[in-house]
């Protein structure tokens, strides 16, 4: 999700305790809209790791992964890659999403793609880590059924907030995830069990630019229940790129996604 999503000016109507405006039916239809429309211009790149810190005890050693995005069909569409300690790609996977549809492909060390059902979505990308294929793809934001709950303060900032339910009647049962009113972008999601108990915290928490462009850089999510937490940052990017076009195929996982070159790559 970027920060360039525009932020429409509202009349004043109720107010919280914050003294936040709350939204109407069609004000809130328009921030959603315009936040799931939002994207980067073009084709990009993310190289990250994912850092585990356990509640007890010291922190796991870097997991390394690449990132590849797109847009097709009124949805992002995204490669990830996870490499073991020699670099090598252990894990790959090729998600899309839109109003019409998520799907999910999985290959492991770089073997015929399958295709992925809810629960392996949420599965670990690998063992001992908390992040899932389902926590960087975030469904969520497309499901249908979505409505607007409230605008309230989170973090110091205002942050319309809106609940999805999951129609794969699987879990999670539903999200309530956060956009920031002023820039429009995903602030933070929460994830509940079919019992309403809440099962991850998911939360953006930082940005940086990239010529020109902003995007997340940081983002955590803890599992409520062991209080482990995932670190998700990114070390370098590129954007405005050219990609070929069976990177987002499900038969493309049997080789390793092309590398951005140094010169297009940027340090974070």
């Amino acid at each position: 999700m970027t920060l360039s999503c525009p932020t429409p000016s509202y009349a004043q109507g109720n107010f919280d305790d914050d003294g936040f405006a709350q939204l109407n039916s069609e004000q809130s239809d328009q921030v959603l809209q315009l936040f799931r429309q939002s994207r980067i211009p073009g084709n990009f790149f993310l190289k990250f790791n994912i850092i585990h810190k356990p509640r007890l005890g010291e922190n796991k050693k870097p997991v390394e992964g690449a990132l590849w995005a797109g847009w097709a069909d009124f949805g992002p569409q995204v490669r990830g890659e996870i490499f073991d300690s020699d670099g090598q790609t252990q894990l790959s996977f090729v998600a899309v999403k839109n109003f019409k549809r998520s799907s999910l492909w999985i290959s492991n060390n770089l073997k015929p793609a399958q295709a992925g059902n809810s629960h392996e979505a949420s599965e670990p990308i690998v063992p001992g880590l908390i992040l899932s294929a389902f926590d960087i793809n975030l469904p969520f934001t497309h499901w249908k059924e979505t409505k607007y709950t409230a605008t309230l303060r989170s973090r110091g900032r205002g942050v319309h907030f809106f609940e999805a339910l999951n129609p794969t009647q699987s879990e999670p049962a539903k999200v309530v995830y956060g956009i920031d009113r002023t820039f429009g972008a995903l602030t933070e999601a929460t994830y509940y069990s079919q019992t309403g108990k809440i099962t991850r915290t998911l939360k953006i928490e930082d940005f940086a630019k990239v010529d020109g462009q902003w995007m997340v850089s940081t983002c955590s999510i803890r599992d409520e229940t062991t209080r482990d937490i995932d670190i998700l940052k990114i070390t370098d990017a590129a954007v405005r790129i050219n990609l070929l076009e069976q990177t987002f195929t499900p038969e493309s996982l049997v080789e390793k996604a092309k590398f951005p070159t140094p010169a297009e790559l940027k340090n974070l």
